[in-house]
This record gives C-alpha cells, structure tokens and sequence, in this order.
C-alpha cells in the first residue's frame, strides 16, 4: 500500500473543520456531513458540510485549476429565552468571524477564504427548547494540479 495524499479538496475543508473546533460551543465538537441529533441541549452545535466546487478556472501551462469552494455551515444555537439565543447566535458568529480574520489562508492551505452573509431560521421541535438555527457559505479559494487532486 503507497503512501496516502489527500486532495487539495480534502485538505481545504480539512482546515476549516479543525478552525470549528476553536469555537466554544459548550462541551460540543463540530460535525462534519452529519445528520443532525433528534435532541440538543442548551448550548451551540455546528455542522460543516462539504459544499459545492461552483467556480474554476482552468490555466494552462502548467495546468492548474483554480476553485471558488462553498463549503456550508449550520450553527445551531439553544435556549428558552430568545433574546439570550439571539446574544449566543451573535457571539458565536463574530468569533468565527474573529477566527477567520486572523487567518484568511487557515493556515497556507488556501489562498483565502470569505464568509458570505448568514441566514437565520427559528426552529421549535416538539419537546424542545427553541433553536436558532443559521447557516451562512464559507467561500475557500485554492488551486489544484488536477480536478480530483
């Protein structure tokens, strides 16, 4: 068996996984591409899933792809008060947006990454405390040798 190389796709989101697990999220850790628990507690949780590759760029000479990479994320915060909900939904975003700034290339994995204005929803499942839910695009710009590498 060869030596395994992840892709540059693997890599990325990779990168943005581990920056998720700064996050204070009440004892929780990030998911990833998971389904989302019948039951939470009054904390945070977060879920990156993949995304799409929506943009390249082909170069010639030497061959190299240029990706625009939206991966998504779903935060999801609760509590009974909505306005304390509201406060936790607000601080966990602005230290996303703090983690993010602070490094634009999560660690020279990629050229730079952007977040894309969230999306809010509030969800109240039978049985639970009120949720707030976002989900907001994290844009990963990068280049590969290959489409698959």
């Amino acid at each position: 068996m060869g030596l395994f190389f992840m892709s540059k796709r693997e890599e990325a989101v990779g990168a943005l996984f581990q920056l998720l697990g700064q996050l204070p999220l009440g004892g929780n850790v990030p998911k990833r591409n998971s389904a989302l628990p019948e039951r939470m507690t009054e904390h945070a949780m977060v879920v990156l899933r993949d995304g799409d590759m929506n943009e390249v760029e082909v170069m010639l000479s030497p061959l190299t792809y240029q990706w625009e990479h939206s991966a998504n994320l779903e935060v999801y915060v609760s509590h009974p008060d909505g306005a304390e909900r509201d406060a936790r939904m607000d601080a966990l975003l602005k230290q996303f947006s703090a983690l993010v700034r602070a490094d634009r290339t999560l660690g020279g994995v990629v050229e730079f990454i952007e977040i894309h204005p969230p999306k809010f929803e509030d969800v109240a499942p039978d049985g639970a405390v009120g949720i707030k839910a976002c989900t907001l695009d994290v844009v990963m710009h990068y280049a590969s040798s290959d489409p698959l590498a």
